[in-house]
C-alpha cells in the first residue's frame, strides 16, 4: 500500500506544476548599482513615445502549453491620452537544459559587468526565454484608431535581472513595430526597435470606478458601476472602490456604491472571483461569454478595435452587497450568472481596461427602513486602473471668504460638483481625510453631505490666518480656493465628543481675547450641575465644587495660536458608559481680574 500511494503521489506532482502562473507587471525602474540603462518605462516606441508606463490590466500569463499573453493598458507619462491597449503572446518556451538553450543571441545583458556572475549576484544561466513573440497595441484616447503590430527581433527573456535595469524578477524584449491602422488625426511613424523592459511584482490593487461613457460606442446616457432591475441604474463607487488579481489566479472587489443624486442609497461590495480561464485555455471563452453590450460597431468582428478574444474570466463568483445610509440593514448576496470578463472595453462602456458581471441576487435581509424589490439580475461594472478615472471635483469660488474660528465643533461648508469622490481635504497642505468628529476630531475630517456639499472641520488649533482649500481624489485636486481662520471672540474649549476604551481624549482649550499672555486651568466632572463662587469663578459644572476634580497644572496658552491642549488617557475600561464635562478658567497676565472668565462646557462620553 505504501508503494501505491507513493507512485500516485508522483504521478500527481506533475499536475500540480501544471498551472497557470500569474504575475502583476510594473515598469522597470533602474538600479544605478547595477545598470546605467534609463529607467521607469514598460515600453517605448521610437517615433512616437518613450516614457510609455502601466496604467491598469498588467500581468503576464503563464499557461502549461509553453505559451503566455501579456495584456493591459498603457500611456505615455509625457502625455497621458497617448494609450494603447496590450495584447502580446508568447511561445516556444525554452528552460535552463532543454536542447536549443539559450537560444541565439541570447542572453542579452546590458547592465553592468559587475552585477553578473562570478561578481555580481544575477546568474544569466537562470533565465528563461520565448523564442516568439507577436501582438498589437491597440491605441485608445488620442491614439483611438490606431493598431500596431509587434514582432518580436530576438528572444524574450525572463528572470532576475532580465530586465537589464535591476536585480528584480523581470522581462525585457524588443519587437520591430509595423502600423497596421494609422489613427485619424495624425500619423504615427516608428522609427527602431521598441524595447519592453518591465519587472514582476507582488498583486497590487487597482482603483474600480464607474466607466465614463464613450457615446461612439456606447448608446448609454452616463456611465454606471451597478444596476439594480427594479431599484436603480445608476450607481457608482463612491469614492472609488479596488479590484486586485492576485497570483493564485482569484481576484477581490471591494467598494461602496452609490447613486450620486442620493448618496444615501449605498451599498458595500465585497466579491470574491476564482476559476480563472485565460485566452489559450481549451474551455475559452466560457459558455454563455463574451457578454458584449457596447455598440456592434465597437468589436474587431465588426470593424472595430476592441478584442474580445484576448479577455480572461471568473467563472465562479459569489460575494455580498451589504447596506449603509438608507439601506442599512439590508443584505443581499450574489451569484454569477454569467462569467465575469475582464479586458480592455470589457467594461461595456468605454475602451479603458475593466470587468463586468452579471448577478443573481438573493435577499437575505430587507433595509431596516424600506423594502427593495428586485426584477432581475444585478450587473455590476468597474474600470481598472493604477490611475483611477474619476470626475473631475471642483470647489465653487465663494463670494465672500468663508471664516471660521480656529478652535470649534463647526466646519466650512463648501460648495462645487463631484464632491463625492474626495479622499482628502487640504489646508495649505494640512491634509483631513474623510471621518466624524467621533474618530478624527483631534487631526481634521470632513464628511461628504451630497455631491455638491461638503463639510470641512480642518485641524483644530491651527494659527489664524488666511489658507489655500482644496479637496482631492486619487485621480485629481480641485481648484483651489481661499478661507480664513480666526481666533474665537470669547473662551473656548473643545474635545472629541467620544472616546473609546485605551484612546485619549484631547481636550483643546483657546483662551479667547486676551490682554497679556493667557493662561488656563481645566475642570472637569461627572456632574453637568453649577458650581458658583460669586465674584471669582462661575462653572457650569461640579455640583457646587463638591463633584469638581481640577487639574493642578497651570497651562499657558500659546501666544501665536492662543490654544492649549492637554491629553486625557488613555482612558480606562473602567469609565466605559461615564460622561464627563470638560470647562476651562482663564487668567489674563496682562488684567488679572476677578471674576475670571471661562469656557463653554463640553461634554465626553466615554
Amino acid at each position: 500500500m505504501r508503494h501505491l500511494l507513493t507512485a500516485a503521489l508522483f504521478a500527481l506532482a506533475p499536475l500540480a506544476a501544471q498551472q497557470p502562473s500569474y504575475r502583476a507587471v510594473n515598469e522597470a525602474s533602474t538600479d544605478t548599482q547595477l545598470s546605467a540603462l534609463p529607467g521607469g518605462f514598460l515600453m517605448n516606441i521610437p517615433g512616437l513615445s518613450n516614457d510609455f508606463v502601466i496604467s491598469g490590466g498588467g500581468q503576464l500569463v503563464e499557461l502549461p502549453d509553453g505559451t503566455a499573453r501579456l495584456t493591459g493598458r498603457m500611456f505615455s507619462q509625457s502625455n497621458l491620452y497617448l494609450a494603447f491597449l496590450i495584447d502580446i503572446q508568447l511561445s516556444g518556451k525554452l528552460e535552463p537544459n532543454q536542447a536549443g538553450y539559450p537560444p541565439a543571441g541570447s542572453p542579452d545583458a546590458q547592465m553592468l559587468t559587475s552585477a553578473y556572475l562570478p561578481t555580481g549576484a544575477i546568474d544569466t544561466n537562470q533565465f528563461v526565454y520565448y523564442t516568439a513573440a507577436t501582438g498589437k497595441l491597440t491605441g485608445v484616447r488620442n491614439l483611438d484608431g490606431a493598431v500596431l503590430g509587434l514582432a518580436n527581433s530576438g528572444a524574450v527573456q525572463l528572470g532576475a535581472g532580465a530586465n537589464n535595469h535591476n536585480g528584480h524578477d523581470g522581462l525585457q524584449a524588443q519587437f520591430a513595430v509595423t502600423v497596421l491602422q494609422q489613427p485619424p488625426f495624425f500619423t504615427i511613424t516608428p522609427s527602431a526597435l521598441s524595447t519592453l523592459s518591465l519587472e514582476f511584482h507582488a498583486p497590487q490593487f487597482e482603483h474600480a470606478t464607474h466607466p465614463q461613457v464613450d457615446p461612439s460606442r456606447s448608446n448609454l446616457a452616463s456611465g454606471r458601476a451597478m444596476v439594480i432591475p427594479g431599484v436603480a441604474d445608476d450607481y457608482v463607487f463612491v469614492p472609488a472602490g479596488q479590484f486586485t488579481e492576485l497570483a493564485n489566479g482569484t481576484a477581490i472587489v471591494t467598494g461602496t456604491l452609490a447613486r450620486p443624486s442620493l448618496l444615501e442609497d449605498s451599498w458595500t461590495v465585497a466579491l470574491q472571483l476564482s476559476g480563472r480561464i485565460d485566452a489559450g485555455q481549451a474551455n475559452h471563452p466560457p459558455v454563455g461569454s463574451p457578454v458584449l453590450q457596447m455598440l456592434p460597431s465597437a468589436y474587431l468582428a465588426n470593424g472595430g478595435t476592441m478584442d474580445p478574444s484576448c479577455w480572461h474570466y471568473y467563472a465562479s463568483v459569489t460575494g455580498t452587497l451589504t447596506g449603509n445610509g438608507l439601506n442599512a440593514g439590508g443584505s443581499i448576496s450574489l451569484t454569477q450568472s454569467v462569467a465575469t470578463q475582464v479586458g480592455g472595453g470589457a467594461n461595456q462602456t468605454n475602451t479603458y481596461f475593466g470587468f463586468y458581471g452579471a448577478f443573481v441576487p438573493t435577499i437575505v435581509t430587507q433595509p431596516t427602513g424600506h423594502t427593495v424589490t428586485i426584477t432581475g439580475d444585478i450587473e455590476l461594472i468597474g474600470l481598472t486602473a493604477v490611475f483611477p478615472v474619476l470626475p473631475f471635483p471642483t470647489l465653487d469660488v465663494p463670494p465672500t471668504m468663508p471664516v471660521l474660528d480656529n478652535l470649534t465643533d463647526q466646519g466650512f461648508v463648501l460648495s462645487g460638483d463631484n464632491l463625492a469622490w474626495l479622499e482628502y481635504m487640504s489646508l495649505n497642505f494640512d491634509l483631513s481625510g474623510s471621518g466624524t468628529a467621533a474618530s478624527r476630531w483631534n487631526i481634521g475630517y470632513f464628511k461628504v453631505i451630497d455631491n455638491q456639499h461638503v463639510e470641512f472641520h480642518p485641524r483644530p488649533g491651527q494659527a489664524p490666518g488666511i489658507y489655500n482649500c482644496f479637496g482631492f481624489n486619487p485621480a485629481i485636486n480641485t481648484n483651489t480656493i481661499q478661507v480664513q481662520l480666526v481666533a474665537p471672540t470669547a473662551p473656548k474649549l473643545f474635545a472629541e465628543p467620544f472616546v473609546p476604551n485605551f484612546f485619549t481624549a484631547h481636550v483643546k482649550m483657546h483662551c479667547g481675547p486676551v490682554v497679556g499672555l493667557g493662561c488656563s486651568i481645566i475642570t472637569l466632572s461627572t456632574s453637568a450641575l453649577p458650581s458658583a463662587s460669586p465674584g471669582i469663578v462661575m462653572l457650569g459644572i461640579g455640583n457646587q465644587f463638591s463633584e469638581l476634580l481640577i487639574d493642578s497644572n497651570l497651562y499657558i496658552n500659546d501666544p501665536v495660536t492662543g490654544v492649549v491642549e492637554v491629553g486625557y488617557g488613555p482612558s480606562s475600561p473602567a469609565l466605559s458608559g461615564l460622561s464627563f464635562y470638560f470647562q476651562g478658567v482663564v487668567f489674563d497676565s496682562g488684567a488679572f481680574v476677578a471674576p475670571f472668565a471661562t469656557t463653554n462646557v463640553w461634554r465626553v462620553d466615554f
